[in-house]
């Protein structure tokens, strides 16, 4: 009886989940979404598209197809003004024409389904990218490129001219930055020498948009056709219209060096010579360096090409000059082919080749500027003012001398952040052989050493004491609140920062917490991004007191902040008004952020590269970090799509990325084809 009995209340407990959910089913509308109507048959859709809008005629659908691109276009303007529906059916009109249209009109699509196949086939390119596999790249590449010419050029009496009005549409509806993937299929193009087929895309896409980076490539493969006139009559054209890019002249001298002769090479370096002329103008802009420094690399080459030492030598000089301002791995690459240094020249970085550019080694410059004006007894701010003035117009940097054992160990690590692999490893073991306090170099051994996380941990745990020894007590009660402002503290705070990556990495969450808290304030300006890091660990721990004050001590307008504090007032207060007004802010200022929350867009394989503001790539960047927050948190994905007139799909858990800092440190850019980066 007692054996029964128990059988019975287990029963019952494996049930009451399933009950409770038919129950709340049962109370709630139903909500659509497109595998429920993919799956229903045609006439049930027009059957329940009727109901709602009893206007509703499936030929005349057909026929409206004919006059929109957007299938949300059309049901904005012919269904929804005419419709009655209730909150529950009223994402069933959309989702219903747009699954009517792929059935009905499959040659011509909508342009939210060819978005959605482009994005698709993206990702399939990341996903063979990460794997290596360089032939299935191309082949989802070419895929791509097909997809994107079959819908947006059209055949007419007076030849292929580009679907403009789509064509816009397409660049604003796909998930990716189209731009640049437009520029990056092309660019494969290219590299795979299908020159014939980049002549034909760019005489189309390049004509309509006036998109000069399209013409040159097309100039380019007209160059590697060997069609050199018509090639530089195209280029003149570019510059023409250019006549303050250098990059423009540079690509023109470039396609002489690469596709020409030997005797080609004195036309590249008068154009060359044009480009330095207008580099030397931008010298103080921003990327006026970036120029100059692309320009002295070409004629560097081209003078050891012709044998004229003498003019090698002076273009290596004026390029010293500008050495003290190394090239980092989001700068433009100084090979002048306008993409990112990490994703040129700087792709792979291997045992024996320069590595990219560390920012930790901006702090030796610093080091040596001190050291340099000790002893200097200014009588003002303005004469010492004028003093760096004087050293940053001559670009002549002075040296760091190390004296100490721990600045000779300092010294040494920051040799080794500027090589690679064990030569690295065997600098920094170095460092530590002549000071077991040099922080650094455990830094460097846990980044390149650590086979696995508890190595890692233990590495930096020995970096935070050796920090503790140097800086002593009394740093640490007079100088809080301005940290990072000294340059001996950076590497304990790098080191501290690593050692609380570890422990929350290997589940002693509460400890991370305290070691990212203290780092905080010790740093309140939190050069290091940490309070990105410390918010999205609070929320998954559930500690929103604590996320309240991290909060309120940030004011800044991101989706980090503006959909925390969202969460954070539905936690306290409910379905309120303060929470319903803080969510309107937050869709304000990122609409797309609700939609990955709830699962209705999946997220990518990976995070973006480039993080805007208020843009898809923010979106998915506060929803891998932060997402795990929301669906921990009992009810506040169903009251997110309830509140946002949104159906809920099911959460797809991302992986928490430990380097959110540099997510939102990074330069937030892309580049053209011109080479100059666009803000």
């Amino acid at each position: 009886m007692i054996f029964q009995k128990l059988i019975i209340k287990s029963v019952v407990i494996l049930l009451e989940p399933i009950v409770r959910k038919q129950l709340n089913m049962a109370k709630e509308p139903l909500r659509w979404e497109p595998k429920k109507i993919s799956a229903m048959t045609t006439e049930a859709i027009v059957n329940k598209l009727k109901k709602l809008v009893p206007a509703f005629d499936l030929d005349s659908f057909v026929a409206k197809t004919g006059k929109y691109l957007s299938c949300e276009d059309l049901t904005e303007e012919e269904y929804y003004p005419v419709a009655t529906f209730s909150d529950s059916d009223e994402d069933f009109i959309w989702m219903a024409c747009e699954e009517l249209w792929k059935r009905l009109v499959p040659d011509k699509p909508p342009v939210e389904l060819v978005a959605e196949q482009i994005d698709n086939l993206v990702e399939e390119i990341i996903k063979a990218g990460q794997k290596q596999k360089w032939q299935d790249v191309f082949r989802w590449s070419r895929e791509a490129l097909d997809l994107i010419c079959r819908h947006t050029i059209e055949e007419t009496l007076a030849g292929r001219r580009l679907r403009r009005d789509f064509y816009d549409k397409l660049r604003k509806t796909t998930f990716y930055d189209f731009d640049n993937l437009f520029d990056d299929l092309i660019n494969s193009l290219v590299g795979h020498e299908e020159y014939d087929r980049v002549i034909a895309i760019a005489d189309v896409f390049g004509d309509a948009t006036g998109d000069d980076s399209l013409l040159d490539y097309k100039a380019e493969s007209l160059f590697a056709l060997g069609k050199t006139g018509e090639a530089e009559q195209l280029y003149r054209d570019i510059i023409s219209r250019n006549p303050d890019n250098p990059w423009c002249l540079l690509h023109t001298g470039d396609c002489y060096v690469i596709y020409g002769e030997k005797k080609d090479l004195a036309k590249a370096k008068n154009y060359y010579l044009q480009a330095l002329s207008i580099a030397e103008k931008h010298r103080k802009e921003p990327d006026g360096e970036d120029e100059l420094r692309a320009v002295y690399h070409r004629l560097i080459d081209v003078a050891d090409n012709t044998g004229n030492r003498a003019e090698s030598d002076r273009y290596m000089r004026l390029l010293g000059l500008l050495e003290s301002k190394r090239v980092g791995r989001n700068d433009p690459c100084p090979c002048g082919s306008g993409k990112k240094y990490k994703k040129c020249c700087g792709r792979d970085v291997t045992v024996g080749t320069q590595p990219l550019f560390d920012q930790r080694l901006m702090e030796r410059n610093l080091l040596a500027l001190r050291q340099h004006l000790e002893g200097k007894n200014f009588a003002s701010i303005e004469e010492m003012n004028k003093y760096m003035n004087e050293i940053n117009r001559t670009g002549k940097m002075p040296q760091w001398t190390p004296k100490t054992p721990l600045e000779q160990a300092q010294s040494l690590v920051f040799e080794a952040l500027e090589t690679a692999g064990k030569k690295r490893l065997e600098l920094a073991e170095q460092a530590l052989r002549i000071s077991p306090d040099c922080t650094d170099a455990y830094v460097l051994m846990a980044e390149g050493k650590a086979q696995n996380i508890k190595e890692a941990l233990s590495l930096y745990e020995a970096g935070v004491k050796a920090g503790e020894r140097v800086l002593g007590k009394k740093v640490f009660e007079e100088e809080v609140g301005h940290f990072w402002g000294m340059i001996e503290t950076r590497p304990y705070m790098r080191a501290r920062a690593g050692l609380a990556q570890c422990l929350w990495a290997i589940g002693k969450l509460e400890e991370a917490i305290t070691h990212y808290q203290e780092l905080i304030r010790l740093n309140p300006n939190d050069n290091q991004g940490i309070r990105y890091i410390l918010a999205a660990s609070l929320l998954e721990m559930g500690d929103i007191d604590a996320l309240q004050q991290l909060l309120e001590q940030y004011d800044e307008p991101t989706a980090e902040w503006l959909y925390t504090k969202t969460l954070v007032a539905f936690i306290k207060q409910g379905d309120s008004t303060e929470a319903r007004r803080l969510l309107m802010d937050a869709r304000k200022h990122n609409p797309h952020v609700v939609s990955y929350l709830l699962g209705e867009k999946k997220l990518p394989s990976q995070l973006p590269e480039r993080v805007g503001f208020g843009d898809k790539s923010e979106a998915v960047t506060y929803a891998a970090e932060f997402g795990t927050g929301w669906y921990k948190t009992e009810d506040a994905l169903d009251w997110l799509a309830s509140a946002s007139g949104k159906v809920r799909e099911n959460w797809q858990a991302g992986k928490q990325s430990v380097d959110i800092p540099e997510v939102f440190l990074r330069a937030f850019e892309s580049e053209d084809r011109k080479g100059r980066p666009k803000r």
